[in-house]
């Protein structure tokens, strides 16, 4: 199932590529006045709105792709464009385009151009709400018009902000005496031509703290606009939009066009802040190439530039000492305030004495962070510190808020406190049959509920209720070989206040893991291992290494809780693990703490030398018979 999901997601992926590249071929040939100058920052409504802004102003283009005044209607629009009707009404184009440049699935904002299809499309997902209704719209909803009194949608904007009863909107095929423009509108909330919203699930919807009100006009670029100068028929001069635009850098764009084979001894940009003194930036020289492309990364010559600045440019070329220019374009860096705190969670809960952590991110990226100052709505509830340190200290609701240092975004964490979870859980096996589970007491605790299932992704039971003064369970209803998951929670005097169910743990039911007692030399120098017995174990394995983290081999099965290691002879440390098995070999433990032996010399007479080879001789035999996990040569990798 997972990999047919990857597979529809990349044709669905390979679907939308296919319908951007359609997008940009029916828009060539015409200029764009209006660039999507916005970085997108993964946040839908944010992106949505942030393309939107940089469209303010667009007016449709007469045959010649130059702007025409907002009142004429029938030019060409590149939203419309996108959608393979370059000449056709383009609010809901408008808003497709947008959600596009934003990187919104259409799963999230259809790409439809038909205003009543869009209602019909959101009110089939349940998630349209009329003006009656009493909704009150958020950035980023669709808002409907109908202009006549009638019940089907004639127009569409994006809502920006709510203020008292102005609502806020960003529209495409509006403006003037709803002109023929993208503009910034404000509506009445309340008025009889507002339909009602469609309201989109966004990813960022529950988080988005911002709020857009262009309630001015844009004025209309009516009226020719070039982007290059000819000089006669064989030199142009073109200045074109700037690219890769921060708060503190930008690329500048044109090219010289010389179908005449000019020499050009410079060609470049002027660049600066004062329109009528910009500085000379030469970009390439000695050229006489029918075409030159100039890019120049400002920041590099220039400096670092100034946040939320207006920066004039024009491209230049230079032949025989003459100076021919382009026309002068401007560029706005953008702010380096962020413009939206997103927080990693919008509620958390948190036990009283118990702390939880909470992350953010200050958005677009790129813009300065100087941290953000921390409140609480009730800090007898909870408190927070300026590292994202919650802690509860007592029970009830409160709200904490975060607000950048540098600019004015804010976001909120709900924090409900509950009595605390129990912590630092142990599950230890204590036989074969019986699996020991532990906790710290919790104040103030009426009880604990234990929860078990026997697979990670079963449904869990209820099974065992302690009262508050117990801190450990042992479970007897088990079977030896069997793996169990547990999780456990606190219960308070009142049930609202019962704490989180915890994480899930899990323990096979198997003996518990030998503890070695002593490792030491025996009285001839070898080394000797002496461990507690084990109940319900028949035997044990010695494993023994020359490295502390190295490879673990099987050199010995032992009847007994002591074992002489009579084949480390050699000086040296030597470093040794035991298991235990039960009967049926199916409750084997863990493998026991290592402990360690230093040889430096070891002496056995000759009656104890025979005595030695008769016993591992005994011991290799019964070693291979009766020890099915490991192979003829005893080896056995401990990982």
């Amino acid at each position: 199932m997972k990999n047919n999901v990857k597979r529809i997601s990349a044709l669905f992926t390979v679907i939308v590529l296919c319908f951007c590249v359609a997008f940009e071929a029916a828009a060539a040939g015409y200029p764009d006045y209006y660039p999507n100058t916005h970085r997108n920052t993964g946040s839908h409504i944010a992106d949505l709105l942030g393309v939107a802004k940089t469209q303010l102003g667009y007016t449709e283009l007469n045959s010649s792709g130059n702007p025409i005044p907002s009142t004429s209607d029938g030019g060409y629009t590149k939203y419309g464009a996108s959608f393979g009707e370059p000449n056709g009404a383009w609010c809901a184009y408008f808003i497709s385009w947008c959600a596009s440049q934003a990187g919104i699935p259409s799963s999230i904002v259809p790409r439809l151009g038909n205003c009543g299809t869009l209602t019909d499309w959101y009110q089939s997902r349940s998630i349209y709400y009329s003006r009656s209704s009493g909704y009150v719209p958020k950035p980023g909803d669709m808002v409907f018009f109908n202009w006549s009194g009638g019940s089907s949608a004639q127009h569409i904007g994006i809502v920006t902000g709510v203020s008292g009863n102005n609502l806020y909107t960003i529209e495409g095929n509006t403006g003037g005496d709803e002109g023929y423009m993208c503009n910034g509108r404000t509506r009445g909330l309340n008025a009889a031509y507002v339909l009602g919203y469609g309201v989109p699930k966004y990813n960022d919807a529950s988080t988005y703290v911002g709020s857009y009100a262009f309630a001015a006009s844009v004025s209309s670029s009516s009226g020719s606009h070039s982007n290059s100068t000819a000089y006669g028929s064989n030199l142009s001069v073109v200045t074109t939009t700037a690219t890769s635009i921060t708060s503190s850098d930008a690329t500048l764009n044109g090219s010289i066009k010389n179908s005449g084979g000019n020499y050009i001894s410079s060609a470049g940009f002027y660049f600066g802040a004062n329109k009528n003194n910009p500085a000379k930036y030469p970009v390439v020289s000695g050229s006489s190439s029918n075409e030159i492309s100039l890019s120049l990364d400002i920041a590099k010559k220039f400096g670092k530039l100034k946040p939320n600045t207006t920066y004039y440019y024009r491209a230049y070329a230079t032949i025989n000492g003459n100076l021919y220019t382009g026309p002068m374009y401007a560029v706005v860096t953008v702010s380096d305030k962020p413009q939206q705190l997103v927080l990693s969670e919008t509620t958390v809960n948190v036990g009283i004495g118990q702390t939880a952590e909470i992350m953010w991110a200050q958005l677009p990226v790129g813009s300065t962070d100087k941290g953000v100052t921390w409140t609480s709505s009730d800090p007898s509830i909870a408190v927070i510190s300026n590292t994202g340190i919650i802690t509860g200290m007592g029970y009830g609701k409160v709200t904490l808020t975060a607000t950048t240092n540098y600019g004015s975004a804010f976001s909120s964490v709900d924090v409900n406190v509950l009595i605390g979870k129990p912590q630092n859980i142990k599950l230890t096996n204590i036989t074969k049959d019986e699996i020991g589970i532990s906790w710290d007491k919790v104040d103030k605790a009426k009880g604990y509920i234990i929860y078990r299932c026997e697979s990670s992704d079963g449904k869990f039971k209820e099974h065992k209720k302690l009262d508050g003064s117990t801190t450990s369970f042992i479970d007897k209803d088990v079977k030896e070989g069997h793996r169990y998951y547990y999780k456990l929670k606190t219960l308070a005097d009142k049930e609202k206040y019962d704490s989180d169910i915890t994480e899930i743990m899990y323990i096979t039911a198997k003996l518990p893991a030998p503890v070695i007692s002593k490792a030491e030399n025996d009285k001839n120098g070898f080394g000797n291992l002496t461990w507690d017995k084990v109940d319900g174990t028949e035997k044990y394995v010695v494993y023994r290494s020359r490295a502390v983290d190295g490879v673990y081999v099987a050199i010995s099965d032992v009847r007994g809780t002591s074992f002489t290691d009579f084949s480390a002879n050699q000086p040296g440390e030597y470093f040794y693990k035991v298991v235990a098995y039960a009967a049926n070999e199916k409750a084997t433990s863990s493998f026991s703490e290592v402990a360690s032996v230093t040889v430096t010399s070891v002496y056995a007479d000759e009656n104890e030398v025979e005595t030695v080879k008769t016993l591992e001789r005994q011991r290799e035999k019964q070693f291979d018979e009766e020890n099915v996990f490991t192979s003829k040569t005893g080896l056995l990798n401990i990982i």
